[in-house]
């Protein structure tokens, strides 16, 4: 047997059976998404709405291929660019802060430890550990994944309206919007990537008597460094990105001067605009890539410079270290990490943060004449208390409205007049409950329910459910395809592993592969979902397919970033042994089955975040659960609106525990 295939048999691990039930899942979603949805391709098979959307959109793009350059306004998006970065930066360095003792809390390998032993393996016990109950450690832990539950659920844009009547219109509104939207993903993520960590890895600080709290710092924690440096690092572009939305209602930066010039139809000026969020977006890009080379000192590319030979004598040099080990010598002697590296980056991110500080509060030129406005003026109303009294205008937002009457339930009074008008639920007044087999009974039971308010919610959410599942598909689909040509280690790096010596036309095509990869990635996720949806109505007209396109699109560049990032974090010497193996052949045979799991994860995550951006495309003519919420809030009807918030929250939830249920997190407790 060849030496590939050797290492491709020596990384077969049996799939955890809630993988395949996920996969069967996607392909139900899949069709009930394209059954329950009413989908217009009418732009692709219609000639005459085909020539009309292609003429319109000819016109757009030619706007936006003059952007306006003059002077004044060049100078006006540069400070709204770096008033967008300023605030993307302490968004993101608050919710780092707050997000890592939320995500201890929600890990279940740091907060409750290993309960394998103590319950045992049988059916009850796994039951048994699923049951907040069963002690405090466990109540902790599921109550810091409620909260990081609502905080992820609830849209930016909904956290900036709330924050907009409490410390006014600005970008301290976007940061703090950010922040806490921003600390329930990582804290998320974290701890399900602390969670993934195989015990047997840290096994050894366990037996030396550490406690839970020793056990993620010597142990869990290093080992998970990398995927949490690149994911915290992607998050912080994301924020960059995502004041685009929340500038729409309050945020202040590029995104409040975007939607402003979309309602006047100044294309030219929205071009220039989003130039520029695309060149902060690329150079966003540039410095976090530099900055997490630095602290971890970039030992995968250290460690890959040896031959075929000594690849093997690296392999059995290695016998007895735990396998994947971050923290293993590189193989090449004499090769060091720069001690001042670590300590560069982060006095870089220190130096970001400090700089975000004195921009927001006496560094911009938001003020009258170009004059410096304080911006950090009114965070001081809310740690003195006096910002909270203005909150009381929502308190009817947490009161969503349940219609209990249309049940049955509830005032006896409100009952008896539902029913006197007819308006209530008679759920088997014409089909009893044993006629599930009749179609006229789902017919008949359905438009009962529509006197639900509720289930009228509840449908609502089914718009974005499609195009969240479809969108991620392609999406997760174009982003494996592109991986491969995005990834450094086989583009650049492939002749430390590989044995091969390409020639100086070879290397050249490959850097370029390389950079058209990467660039497209970039614009991808550069440009928000909103402005894709935009263009995509331009062509589709309003609905399902243009939301859909615009999620595939925009997921296509993120998830791009982080799987090309999972194969680059794998150390060069793990391809070592596959010496003689083609780089296609290495590349499926052995970087892909080390990083599935990674791209599992990453992929069901951003599902879960393409279902929060598919309720925010609502606003721009998509429809669902985004238009319903927003309609309401805006006519005042502010019980209904909390309803649909609460569905959005609900969602979220739904979601992320059947994620967890079948492992999709890779959390094997």
């Amino acid at each position: 047997m060849s030496t590939l295939a050797l290492a491709a048999s020596a990384r077969y691990e049996r799939r955890p059976l809630g993988h395949f039930v996920a996969l069967l899942a996607v392909l139900l979603a899949l069709l009930a998404a394209f059954a329950a949805a009413d989908w217009d391709w009418g732009a692709l098979t219609d000639a005459e709405r085909r020539a009309q959307a292609a003429a319109r959109i000819g016109a757009w793009l030619a706007a936006f291929a003059r952007p306006d350059l003059s002077p004044d306004f060049v100078r006006h998006a540069w400070d709204l660019t770096l008033q967008t970065l300023s605030a993307a930066i302490l968004g993101t360095a608050l919710a780092v802060l707050l997000a890592w003792p939320l995500a201890m809390g929600a890990s279940r390998a740091v907060c409750v430890g290993d309960e394998r032993s103590a319950v045992g393996g049988n059916l009850v016990a796994r039951l048994w550990r699923w049951l907040p109950l069963r002690s405090p450690a466990a109540l902790l832990c599921a109550a810091c994944r409620l909260v990081q539950d609502i905080l992820r659920a609830v849209p930016d844009f909904v956290w900036a309206i709330i924050l907009v009547a409490l410390v006014g219109l600005g970008p301290l509104t976007g940061a703090l919007a950010l922040a806490l939207n921003i600390t329930g993903i990582l804290a998320k993520v974290y701890s399900e990537l602390w969670d993934s960590v195989d015990p047997a890895r840290y096994g050894q600080v366990r037996s030396l008597g550490g406690g839970r709290l020793a056990t993620f710092l010597y142990g869990i924690r290093p080992l998970a460094s990398r995927n949490v440096l690149s994911f915290t690092l992607m998050r912080a572009e994301c924020a960059i990105r995502n004041a685009a939305v929340i500038g729409a209602v309050g945020g202040g930066g590029l995104g409040s001067e975007i939607w402003y010039q979309v309602r006047f139809g100044a294309w030219d000026k929205v071009g220039t605009l989003i130039l520029f969020t695309l060149l902060l977006t690329l150079a966003a890009d540039l410095v976090s890539n530099t900055i997490r080379r630095q602290l971890r000192g970039d030992q995968s590319r250290q460690s890959g410079g040896a031959s075929c030979a000594v690849a093997g004598a690296g392999d059995a040099s290695r016998q007895g270290r735990p396998e994947g080990d971050a923290a293993a010598p590189p193989i090449a002697a004499g090769v060091s990490r720069p001690p001042f590296g670590p300590w560069l980056a982060t006095g870089l991110v220190v130096l970001a943060l400090l700089w975000s500080l004195w921009f927001m509060g006496w560094g911009n030129r938001g003020g009258e004449d170009g004059a410096a406005r304080n911006h950090l003026a009114p965070a001081m109303e809310l740690l003195s208390g006096e910002a909270w009294g203005k909150l009381r205008f929502f308190e009817r937002l947490l009161q969503p409205e349940l219609d209990l009457a249309a049940i049955g339930l509830g005032d006896p009074a409100k009952v008896a007049a539902r029913l006197e008008q007819g308006k209530a639920v008679e759920l088997f007044a014409t089909h009893g409950a044993l006629d599930v087999w009749q179609p006229s009974a789902w017919l008949a039971w359905q438009q009962e329910l529509q006197k639900w308010f509720v289930w009228r919610v509840v449908e609502s959410a089914a718009i974005p459910l499609a195009i969240a599942v479809v969108g991620t598909v392609l999406g997760v689909a174009g982003a494996i395809l592109l991986t491969y040509p995005h990834s450094a280690s086989f583009q650049l790096h492939a002749a430390r592993f590989s044995g091969e010596t390409p020639a100086p036309w070879q290397r050249a095509l490959r850097a370029l592969q390389l950079a058209a990869a990467r660039a497209t990635a970039v614009i991808a996720r550069g440009v928000p979902e909103v402005m894709w949806a935009f263009l995509c109505i331009a062509f589709f007209g309003p609905g399902l397919v243009a939301g859909t396109l615009a999620i595939a699109l925009h997921t296509l560049g993120v998830l791009t970033r982080v799987f090309g990032e999972a194969v680059d974090n794998q150390p060069l010497r793990r391809f070592e042994p596959t010496c003689g193996g083609s780089r296609l052949a290495t590349y499926g045979l052995v970087a892909v089955p080390r990083v599935w799991r990674d791209w599992m994860t990453y992929g069901f995550f951003q599902f879960e975040s393409n279902v929060r951006a598919a309720v925010v495309l609502g606003l721009v003519g998509v429809g669902g659960l985004g238009f319903q919420f927003s309609f309401n809030f805006e006519w005042f009807r502010f019980e209904r609106a909390g309803t649909y918030l609460l569905m959005i929250v609900l969602l979220t939830v739904l979601i992320d525990r059947g994620s967890r249920l079948l492992k999709l997190s890779r959390v094997g407790r």
